[in-house]
């Protein structure tokens, strides 16, 4: 990169966050942190994974509120986190080891003056790239499902041109 193309994308990155909240700059780096491929295993018990599970799935960084929270298994099979403790446990004795937590939020307001978009986050378990990759192909997948399950809008919305 030249420097006259690095001071571009510095200008550019510090246009972003000025139009930023700290909620949101937080949540940018809690995101990009969670694609980083861990260099050793998290070592969790039964209980302690579905105590974590619980924990993360009562709210997304910084409050944000999740649309659907997930385990994931190394078979690319996932757990919701509405299901009851008796039936996440008995689930996950079929998907076999977890690589991962996964939470679907909005990001950004338009009250706020930035467009809303749909984001995945993920928390890998367990270490390694491949993890990484898992977890992207499953995000893909459950975009994907989410999206197709979204109804057509029946009704009249605030920007529409009225009688």
């Amino acid at each position: 990169m030249t420097p006259l193309e690095h001071d571009e994308q510095k200008r550019g990155g510090q246009s972003r966050a000025a139009n930023q909240t700290d909620a949101d700059r937080k949540f940018l780096a809690t995101l990009a942190a969670s694609r980083r491929p861990l260099l050793h295993d998290v070592k969790l018990t039964d209980d302690e994974l579905l105590r974590t599970f619980r924990e993360m799935s009562k709210g997304g960084p910084e409050g944000r509120r999740w649309l659907i929270f997930l385990i994931v298994g190394a078979d690319g099979r996932t757990i919701r986190s509405s299901l009851s403790d008796e039936t996440v446990r008995r689930r996950l004795k079929q998907i076999g080891s977890v690589i991962g937590f996964m939470g679907v939020t909005i990001f950004g307001s338009a009250d706020k003056g930035r467009a809303p978009s749909i984001q995945i986050y993920y928390k890998p378990l367990k270490k390694g790239t491949t993890v990484i990759e898992k977890l992207d192909k499953v995000s893909r997948e459950v975009m994907a499902a989410m999206i197709t399950s979204i109804p057509p809008v029946e009704g009249a919305i605030k920007t529409e041109v009225g009688e």
